[in-house]
């Protein structure tokens, strides 16, 4: 048993704003939508500007699944929290829910800058992450659980050019990524939704900090 989650190192985050221009080709996002985009932070006592990737923080115990009238969020292979969109009425009860403002809502009139909405998955993957991605119905970020599956990282983890992000598995961590967890804060801890998103900065203090939308 497996459960990923990404540390986010905001000391080494250059802001340049390639995990997000990942996600968006990756995984097709439509106009008008962020699976995960950067925070900047100004800290004037240290001279320091902070940058700092947000997505849907894939928590142990989501305030969107317990919301969800129709069962449509569910727990994907490794503790990622995925929606299925056949099930999905787009009711937006799961934004209100979230503390972290992940869930989604996609334009059905503009839908995509690649022609018809790419499906989730592959050959390899099991087929039920092998779906039809459906206008107006919840998304946010999966963790890439489709390349996951098959052994790959994250897009956005993959094109990290500093090294910033790195994905863990809480479950078997290597000994560096021992040495990550323990330093890595929860963000609006105070939520108690326990997410597997987490941040390390040697300046800001993330477990009391919203994020916006």
């Amino acid at each position: 048993m497996s459960k990923y989650g990404i540390i986010v190192n905001a000391d080494d985050c250059v802001g340049c704003h390639a995990c997000f221009v990942a996600c968006k080709e990756e995984n097709q996002v439509a106009p008008g939508v962020r699976w995960n985009h950067l925070e900047r932070l100004e800290h004037p006592a240290e001279q320091v500007i902070e940058y700092f990737r947000v997505s849907c923080m894939h928590c142990e115990d989501p305030a969107c699944m317990k919301v969800c009238p129709v069962k449509a969020v569910y727990f994907g292979p490794h503790g990622e929290v995925l929606v299925d969109q056949t099930k999905c009425i787009g009711c937006k009860g799961c934004l209100a829910a979230c503390p972290y403002g992940a869930p989604k809502f996609s334009d059905p009139n503009k839908q995509s800058y690649f022609g018809d909405l790419k499906p989730l998955g592959g050959p390899s993957v099991t087929p039920k992450f092998w779906q039809k991605r459906i206008a107006g119905k919840a998304e946010h970020c999966t963790l890439c659980t489709h390349r996951t599956s098959e052994g790959r990282l994250p897009a956005c983890v993959e094109v990290c050019s500093t090294h910033a992000l790195q994905l863990v598995d809480y479950d078997k961590p290597t000994d560096a990524q021992k040495a990550l967890i323990a330093r890595a804060q929860m963000i609006n801890q105070g939520a108690g939704t326990s997410p597997k998103v987490r941040f390390v900065s040697s300046i800001t203090d993330f477990t009391g900090r919203k994020v916006s939308a």
